[in-house]
């Protein structure tokens, strides 16, 4: 997905000081090992995010939130952050990146056992999620090698997730700072 350059400093006034060191916190305790502790911090941030009507953040680090959640097997958890990661994302007509948050939650929630959070989803959004189809890309757009995190945040950087500013550069989805490719 293209869009126009943005201005890289108001992209990351998204999220104010203490935000940005507890998205950082998160990722480091994600890193470490301890999900169990950063799954509240990328829950705060969504709530903030959401309050400050930054919806597409607030889905993005639900998400993160419920991935966290999934690894420390607090199953109720990690399947109210699917949810609202989920329907944030069909509202926001966010069709790459549902079907694949989707297919990941399932088959991470199915590899630790939480079998009723599974069929929960899939109730609520279908047996493979109730969002569009991806859109094909009008012309596949050859991209360079991302770094694997983010230097602002810490937070992962995926070719299939990031919105690209253009064929070099991409907006890191959970602050907004943009990340150049290496190759």
């Amino acid at each position: 997905m293209f869009r126009r350059k943005l201005n890289p400093n108001a992209m990351r006034a998204v999220l104010d000081g203490n935000q940005l060191n507890m998205l950082n916190q998160a990722n480091r305790l994600v890193a470490n090992g301890q999900p169990g502790q950063a799954g509240p911090l990328f829950a705060q941030l969504a709530a903030d995010m959401t309050t400050s009507s930054h919806p597409r953040r607030a889905a993005n680090l639900h998400a993160q939130a419920a991935h966290a959640y999934a690894d420390s097997q607090d199953e109720a958890h990690a399947l109210a952050h699917a949810q609202l990661a989920l329907r944030l994302f069909i509202r926001w007509q966010m069709v790459q990146r549902t079907p694949v948050f989707y297919a990941n939650i399932i088959r991470k929630m199915t590899a630790r056992g939480m079998a009723s959070a599974v069929a929960a989803l899939q109730n609520e959004f279908g047996a493979a999620g109730s969002a569009p189809a991806p859109q094909p890309a009008v012309a596949a757009v050859k991209h360079g090698n991302l770094p694997p995190a983010c230097s602002q945040c810490g937070g992962p950087l995926r070719s299939d997730e990031v919105t690209w500013v253009d064929a070099q550069t991409a907006e890191c989805i959970y602050c907004g700072a943009l990340a150049k490719t290496t190759a």
